[in-house]
């Protein structure tokens, strides 16, 4: 049985996980238990918030992983959010293998990511009223470190969802290039290397549709349009076994063979929530590659609605420059002088 469960009420630790007995050599429980810690003064509870659905999909990647490296029977998580007591549990990984190792390193390897990775606000509250919101520990930082490899399942977000205006509302990605739409061009750069490709788009949906690729537009909810937008709609939509999500606009047509891996590379540092595309001088903000656990920042950012550039998102979090030679394969092309001068 591998499953993952949200909830704001108490973990039972018979009922919640089952008292049947499994068919397999070695069981491991971990339960993580709120404690006092106390600093100025004793803490009073925690406040745990979530990114729903995202945060569902962030632990079922984790587990993914780990059935990719042990021999795994059962991998079972239950996590709780809201105002959690001290003393009171606040997590129980369970699995379960043939073989004692496994059990017990995949445990060990479920608890590191999720403590890192998973998109999660902690909040400690102290008796004395004060409240400070917690990030995650160096010491959690480099156990998980301990299990990189680096990304191995890459999923690619192409941005064709803006207005167009400086192309006179015409849509960029399909304007011809050499032959081509544009997009066309980009789609096949990614294609050797993402496990999985989809587009953010918000007009002319059954032309891009045609290259094959789911199409996402942007949700009505965040009543605004640019780039924060489409990977708010889009990424949580993407399939749980990704490890990594690229995200590109569609008006790069000469994006270098070697984008996917040198960027992939930069992320096995766990240090580093993304690797951004940059050439001499400057930083290429829409061509990046972030941890999905990174969209736990995003919301927040959208919902304040006082800052929307990209930029400000980036810079937010624990961003690797990557440096490329060629300038002109991120050339953007904003305007149809741009399109004819790229196109000689």
């Amino acid at each position: 049985m591998f499953s993952v469960r949200i909830q704001e009420a108490p973990i039972n630790l018979t009922m919640e996980l089952g008292a049947q007995r499994d068919d397999c050599g070695a069981r491991v429980r971990f339960v993580g238990t709120v404690r006092n810690d106390p600093r100025s003064a004793p803490i009073s509870h925690l406040v745990l918030e979530h990114f729903p659905g995202v945060t569902e999909s962030e632990i079922t990647r984790i587990i993914d992983l780990a059935r990719e490296r042990w021999s795994l029977q059962k991998a079972q998580v239950v996590h709780r959010v809201g105002r959690i007591n001290v003393g009171e549990d606040i997590v129980v990984v369970e699995t379960a293998s043939t073989h004692r190792k496994d059990a017990y390193e995949a445990n060990v390897f479920i608890m590191d990511y999720l403590k890192t990775q998973a998109p999660f606000w902690k909040q400690e509250c102290f008796t004395d009223g004060a409240e400070i919101w917690v990030e995650a520990k160096q010491s959690d930082q480099q156990a998980a470190q301990r299990w990189s490899t680096g990304p191995r399942h890459i999923g690619a977000l192409i941005l064709a969802g803006g207005e167009g205006r400086r192309m006179g509302y015409r849509n960029k990605g399909l304007l011809s290039f050499r032959g081509r739409p544009m997009v066309a061009h980009v789609v096949e750069a990614l294609r050797p290397h993402a496990n999985y490709m989809a587009i953010s788009a918000n007009k002319d949906i059954e032309q891009y549709q045609a290259l094959g690729l789911p199409v996402f537009q942007d949700q009505p909810r965040y009543c605004i349009q640019g780039p924060l937008a489409g990977i708010a709609a889009a990424v949580p939509r993407f399939p749980a076994m990704l490890d990594a999500v690229l995200v590109v606009p569609c008006d790069l047509p000469l994006l270098p063979a070697d984008l996917v891996p040198r960027l992939s590379e930069a992320l096995a540092d766990q240090t580093v929530d993304c690797a951004l595309a940059s050439t001499e001088g400057n930083a290429h903000h829409g061509v990046f590659m972030f941890r999905p656990g990174m969209l736990l920042s995003l919301l927040p950012q959208l919902l304040e609605g006082s800052d929307l550039r990209l930029q400000t998102w980036l810079q937010a979090n624990r961003c690797a420059a990557v440096l490329f030679n060629d300038a002109r394969a991120f050339s953007n092309i904003n305007d149809m002088d741009a399109l004819q001068n790229l196109e000689v």
